[in-house]
Parts: structure tokens; sequence; C-alpha cells
């Protein structure tokens, strides 16, 4: 980022080449009018700071010439002593952007953090953008503008062929024009994109045209356009609109995903990576009821690691951590992808089985016994109790109370001499 100063006080001049060093601003420095109009036309700078009084002209002097030498959007800060408020009309007329009172450190400061970190986000800018006109100059201004900002950008003439990218594709951005190549005009293809898939129907949309009046402004933005910009385009605007747009989506994706994150941690067991109790108890019921309405077999199988306060006063607590984990990875490979497996509290965990009977869930409870004892995590010795209960037909229990079908045969099989399977409709060890 490179700056322009146009001050005469040597200690202010001092002082905010040390505000712009500070953010790593390379600045150049002059005292009067003359100077920074020569600066800028033989340099290319991303902001100007110019004092109201300099040694030849006055600073409001200098914002007109700046302005009409072609220098339409460049930031321009006026700073001043005085309080007047004809000055800042003056000086908003001439073309400042933003006016500070010299003494207010704290103002310009913030001013120039927030410039710097907009400057340092429009370099690392980052996407992929669909445009969509079939006007040959627009096109080559849009492809190379967006690609100097760090975008990808793909090109289509027509609103059909745009809109069959957008399904297949994924993009940060669409940019249309609103008269195209084909039957479909950009206000359409806006319509349909916002019809589109949920997930994908909130892209940003920016909409490019020459008409000016006000009522089809207004419809522009009522198809569901985010943002509209009348030709001719002015590129530092086009750009603006582009980052503000893209950096919202990328901002909304971003809770989006964070708010998935959450619910995973709300229904998953830290450190098992498991489902939880919470999960369980939220999404047993519709599984229960579901097998009730249709008569579809559905079992509930416990696992209680045996003796298991005994791997931890032995081994330790990390260790028995570790057991804990690897059972868990056995049960989640054991899993059909409709099987719900959960760690229910302690060493105790549990599998819901949809579309599976009490003796196939006893099978393959049995098969998870001989896993189990084979495992020997970190050497340690493993068994576990299992008690399997099969949803009775015709009978539409509550999750609660399959559950305590499934505990008393895990408790059966714990008197049994543990390290055992038990079916509680039969009461039969495996």
């Amino acid at each position: 980022m490179k700056a322009l100063v146009v001050e005469p006080t040597l200690t202010y001049k001092l002082l905010l080449e040390s505000l712009f060093n500070d953010r790593s601003c390379e600045t150049v420095l002059v005292s009067s009018g003359r100077e920074g109009l020569l600066a800028a036309k033989e340099t290319s700078f991303d902001l100007v700071c110019v004092a109201l009084h300099l040694e030849d002209m006055t600073g409001i002097d200098f914002c007109k010439i700046l302005r009409t030498e072609g220098n339409r959007t460049l930031p321009i800060v006026m700073m001043t002593s005085e309080e007047e408020k004809r000055i800042f009309e003056e000086g908003m007329a001439a073309g400042v952007t933003e006016i500070f009172r010299k003494e207010d450190l704290l103002a310009i400061t913030k001013y120039l953090t927030t410039f710097k970190a907009q400057h340092l986000a429009d370099s690392r800018l980052a996407g992929r953008v669909l445009c969509v006109t079939n006007n040959a100059p627009l096109t080559s201004v849009l492809q190379t503008q967006l690609s100097q900002m760090g975008l990808k950008v793909e090109q289509s003439c027509f609103g059909e062929d745009a809109f069959d990218k957008f399904g297949t594709s994924d993009y940060d951005l669409i940019i249309t024009d609103t008269l195209l190549a084909g039957p479909m005009s950009g206000l359409a293809l806006v319509r349909e994109v916002r019809q589109g898939p949920l997930k994908k129907r909130m892209i940003p949309i920016l909409v490019l045209s020459s008409f000016q009046d006000d009522a089809r402004k207004i419809e522009t933005l009522r198809s569901g356009a985010n943002d509209y910009v009348s030709k001719p385009i002015l590129e530092a605007e086009l750009a603006a609109r582009v980052r503000n747009l893209i950096t919202n989506k990328k901002l909304l994706d971003q809770v989006e995903v964070q708010q998935v994150r959450l619910e995973e941690m709300a229904m998953t067991d830290s450190l098992t990576t498991l489902y939880n109790r919470h999960c369980l108890n939220e999404n047993a019921p519709g599984y229960i009821s579901e097998a009730g309405r249709h008569d579809l077999p559905l079992s509930l199988v416990m696992i209680d690691l045996d003796d298991f306060k005994h791997v931890n006063d032995t081994y330790g607590h990390n260790a028995g951590d570790q057991v804990l984990v690897q059972v868990a990875d056995l049960l989640k490979k054991s899993c059909r992808q409709e099987d719900i497996a959960a760690r229910f509290g302690g060493e105790e965990f549990l599998l819901l089985l949809p579309y599976c009977n009490g003796q196939d869930a006893a099978k393959k409870a049995e098969v998870l016994r001989r896993k189990v004892e084979a495992l020997k995590p970190n050497g340690i010795q493993v068994t576990a109790s299992f008690g399997v209960c099969q949803l009775p037909e015709g009978n539409l229990l509550s999750f609660e109370e399959i559950f305590v079908l499934a505990d008393k045969a895990v408790y059966d099989a714990k008197r049994g001499g543990r390290n055992l399977v038990v079916l509680s409709q039969e009461d039969e060890g495996f």
C-alpha cells in the first residue's frame, strides 16, 4: 500500500509518516499542492492525505484539481484544525472522502488501520465468479479486473448455459448483464437461480445494466439481485461491490460451517466421537415410532465394559480413555449406515439397530463380544457384557422402556459371569 501525504508542517508530516510506517505502508511526503499533484501524475497511490492549508493553495483546491486530472475514485483524506461546517461541505463537494481534525489522532489511527485491513482483504480475495454477458468489451473488462482481484472467472453469453453451470458447479458470485444473447434475460436468470436448489439459491448476484430508470432498478432488486451497477462501470465501484458480496458470502459460509460443528459437538461424545446420550434421546423415539407403525424389527444392544474401574485404578485414567476410544472405533466400524452407536455414559455403550430382530442383534453382539475380547487396547485385556432387547411386535414401547429391558439383560450377563451376551426376550446366554 502506498500513500501520498501533502502537509506543510514538518512535525505533523513526520507524525503521519510514523502512523503509516507502523502499518507497513510506503509514503511519499510533500509540502505543497503543486508537488502533490506532480507526484500523483508520476506514481499510483492507494490513499492521499492532504492538509486544508498548504503553501501554495488550499487542500480543497488541491482536491478539485486532483479529481479533474482523472483520479475519480482515489480516496482523499483531509486534515484540518478548523471546525467550520462550511469547510466540511466545501471539502466534500471538492471530492474529499473523509475529513478529520488534526487533533483527533485516535480517529485518524482507526481509519488508517481499517483502510489497511481492507486493502489487505482486497489483495487476498479469492473465489469463483460466473460472468454472464454477450458484450465482448464488457466481458474483457470483467475478466481482467476480476482476475487482478485474485478471482477465478468463468464466462457465458447465454442465461440458459449459465443456469446449467450454476447447477453443476459452485460459485461465490454471479455477475449478469440484463440483456443476454439468448431468450433468457439477466433478470430471468436471477429468478431461476433464486428458485434453484436450497443450498445454492442464496448465492450473491450482481446485475449490470445501462438502464437508469428507477422502475428497472427496483424490479432488479425484487427479482432477487443483491446489488446493481449502472453502466458505464467504474472499476473501483465494481471492485468494492464484488468484494463486499463475496466477503459477506464467505462469512455466511463460515457461520453455516460453525453451526454444523456446534450441532455435531452437541450430538457427539468428545472423547470417542460416537453419538452421545442427548443424540440418542433425540433420535431413538423416531426410530421406534417408525418401526412400530410399519411393523419393522428394531433392536437395542447395551454394552458395559467389565471391571472398568479396575482398568482405571491399575493403568490410570489416560489408559482407560484409550480403551474407551478403541472400543468405540470397533463399534463404529461394525455398524451399518442406518445404525446408531452411542456412548451412553462412563464405560457404557449402546447400539440402536433398525431393521434388525433380536436373534440377529444377539448374533451381532456375540461377534462384537469376541472382537472386544481380542482387542487388547494398549495391551490391556478387556471384556464386555452385552444386553439385547427387541422391540416387541405390535407393542409400541418407549425408548426408556426398551432401555430398561436391555439394561436388565446386561445385569443378567454380569450376574452370569460377565463377558456374555444375553437376549432379553428369551433370557438366553450365548
